[in-house]
């Protein structure tokens, strides 16, 4: 009898111990987490917190009936501050919601770690889309040893209210919307996002994603990367296929509010067009009145409406039709036509000082554009001011893609875009905005490398073979190379000379992105199968070359050569033809492009676009392009040489 009452007591512990394990297990604390939460909610209706939060109803029914996995905490306080609860309400919520969560952790966290340490060489985006939903709220800090870390906490405002990506009209209404994702989620920080998304996101990816006018670049793997974006704001699968679906639906709806503003222009042009040839009607009545009074009177009265001309000619002693107008107007064509630049370029050949001046402007242009140019342009920049005492150019050197992202048509008369390469016909900027492109000279890049790798040059097909997905990671691999790591520098997307770097030498696009410094690889990207890292311009790249043993990278030729500035950089021939623009037809060197210079459609009249782009098509433009090494575009017997027109 003695021994029951401790066999009891036993039992009873045993059931205690049973159910603090129990209560432990991920279900089990996401049951107590769910419990909690509708209790705080008070109740609130579905529909009523869906709209008050932007979320959809099925996501809100999810979260109070706890189906499906765990709600992320940026759901979960969306709701909770759409019910209006407040302070330790919330506090409790949030420390039910972390327990579920390292429970959660705490089962499946074992899996993830040995997958990615399987999976040593294989990209996170693989790891991402099969663990995601089994271990989604961890960050990657450490890829040696495996490490995760729960989200870092954000600081939420009041009432926040999710961006519906349906209601976005075009591809720039879905990226103003996409940073407002950003904002709902507390904002956080790039390298945070880069974190949550297991390294799928580097932060200079994120920083292009968000940049202005991010619209005009869209790709299937730009999908993929919304996707990603909108599971690192904290969105659950069914949230996060509305955004991918309405990138799809958008991605080639091209914002409509810059050709609306053209025509809205144009009509208000023609609506003051109509007006003055009103008045200029109404000038000549007057004056024709006045003219056939014998004596004039000391006020006329109200001229009636202007009637047509004279049946058998003109008024004698006031011809209708002015030949000064007529000499006006043909003189406005004529300038039109001229500043298209290319014919103007002849006529400045044979003509005299009066024609040469008309080249000159008063004010201020701004070349904005290409890094690869920056050299050349400057040297036109120096010359032109030499010819023209009034007129200041500003060469801004921000990349071809920012160039072009810069022409509005509030600049149109004073900007000019520096761009590596046409921009393709069906190009937004082409098709719908109306873009006029302007070819000035070919450009020719080099692919460069440290001295110390031992190479000198390279075929094509083994230069491709260092960018692919198996390629060597040493320079040991190629004849006379030395054992050196292989390290890639690279222009950041958006540069011009990376895009012809990938569409006319690689055919491929460049590996992914693997470290910052260049000089090793990042933690969290450390299965990378090569060290890659990103330079915003190309004398960041040339500098990166110069310094790191092993780098490899391009550049504009003759920025290239200057071997008292780069003492260690190295230009390779490729396939046994050495960089050179002025024999690139003949030698079919694979490296090569025109510099374009793009305006918002064509400049107006005697602005200082105008005047710019018609001394370019002049003989003492060509002589300054020679002057900076380059090939002129325009001749005296071409219009546009056949190397550099658009393919």
């Amino acid at each position: 009898m003695e021994g029951r009452p401790r066999e009891g007591r036993l039992y009873g512990a045993t059931r205690e111990m049973d159910g603090a394990r129990a209560l432990d297990s991920y279900l089990d604390r996401k049951a107590d987490f769910t419990r909690d939460l509708v209790d705080r909610l008070g109740g609130a209706d579905p529909t009523s917190l869906a709209r008050r939060t932007g979320l959809l109803e099925e996501t809100v029914r999810a979260v109070l009936a706890g189906d499906g996995e765990l709600a992320s905490w940026e759901v979960v306080s969306a709701c909770l501050a759409a019910a209006g609860v407040e302070g330790g309400d919330v506090a409790a919520v949030r420390e039910r919601w972390a327990a579920a969560e390292q429970a959660m952790w705490q089962e499946r966290g074992d899996d993830l770690r040995a997958a990615f340490e399987r999976n040593r060489n294989g990209k996170p985006a693989r790891l991402v889309e099969s663990h995601r939903p089994k271990t989604p709220w961890r960050r990657l800090v450490s890829r040696h040893p495996v490490t995760f870390e729960p989200w870092a906490m954000p600081t939420f405002g009041g009432v926040r209210e999710l961006p519906d990506p349906a209601t976005a009209g075009d591809i720039r209404d879905f990226y103003r919307l996409l940073a407002g994702l950003r904002e709902w989620a507390g904002s956080p920080r790039q390298s945070e996002i880069e974190k949550r998304s297991w390294g799928t996101l580097p932060d200079a990816t994120i920083s292009a994603m968000l940049q202005k006018d991010r619209w005009r670049t869209t790709s299937d793997r730009e999908r993929v990367r919304v996707g990603y974006f909108a599971m690192a704001c904290g969105l659950p699968e069914a949230e996060v296929a509305r955004w991918v679906e309405a990138y799809e639906r958008l991605r080639h709806v091209a914002p409509p509010d810059d050709l609306a503003r053209a025509r809205a222009e144009a009509a208000d042009l023609r609506r003051r067009l109509a007006a003055a040839e009103a008045e200029a009607q109404d000038l000549r009545a007057r004056l024709a009145a006045a003219e056939s009074r014998p004596d004039p009177l000391p006020a006329p009265p109200p001229a009636p409406p202007p009637a047509p001309p004279p049946a058998g000619g003109a008024r004698p002693g006031r011809r209708w039709w002015d030949p000064r107008e007529r000499r006006s107007l043909t003189a406005a064509v004529a300038a039109l036509l001229f500043a298209g630049g290319v014919g103007a370029g002849r006529a400045m050949g044979a003509g005299g000082d009066a024609v040469e001046r008309s080249f000159c402007f008063s004010g201020t242009l701004h070349l904005v554009g290409s890094t690869a140019f920056e050299k050349t342009a400057d040297t036109i920049r120096r010359g032109y001011e030499a010819l023209c005492e009034d007129a200041r150019i500003e060469v801004e050197a921000i990349g071809s893609n920012e160039g072009v992202r810069a022409l509005t048509p509030e600049n149109a008369a004073s900007t000019i875009a520096m761009h590596d390469g046409h921009l393709k016909p069906d190009s937004d900027e082409i098709r719908t905005r109306g873009f006029r492109g302007f070819p000035v000279t070919l450009v020719a890049f080099a692919v460069v490398v440290h001295k110390d790798a031992n190479v000198t040059g390279l075929t094509v097909s083994k230069l491709r073979s260092i960018y692919s997905d198996d390629g060597p990671t040493s320079w040991n691999r190629f004849r006379g190379g030395a054992d050196v790591p292989i390290r890639m520098v690279s222009r950041t997307e958006g540069s011009g000379t990376r895009t012809i770097f990938e569409e006319q030498v690689l055919r491929q696009p460049e590996p992914e992105l693997s470290s910052r410094d260049c000089h090793r690889k990042d933690e969290i990207r450390a299965a990378a199968r090569v060290i890659r890292c990103e330079r915003s311009s190309q004398g960041q790249v040339l500098e990166t070359v110069n310094r790191l043993p092993g780098a490899i990278g391009y550049a504009e030729l003759h920025v290239a050569a200057d071997t008292r500035r780069y003492p260690n950089v190295r230009i390779l021939a490729l396939d046994g033809r050495r960089a050179d623009a002025a024999s690139a037809a003949a030698n079919r060197y694979p490296f090569v492009a025109p510099e374009v210079f793009y305006t918002y459609g064509a400049p107006p009249n005697r602005s200082p676009a105008s005047a710019f782009l018609t001394f370019m098509a002049s003989d003492q433009a060509r002589r300054l392009l020679q002057q900076a090494g380059a090939t002129p575009c325009v001749s005296r017997d071409t219009l546009v040489s056949a190397p550099c027109q658009a393919t």
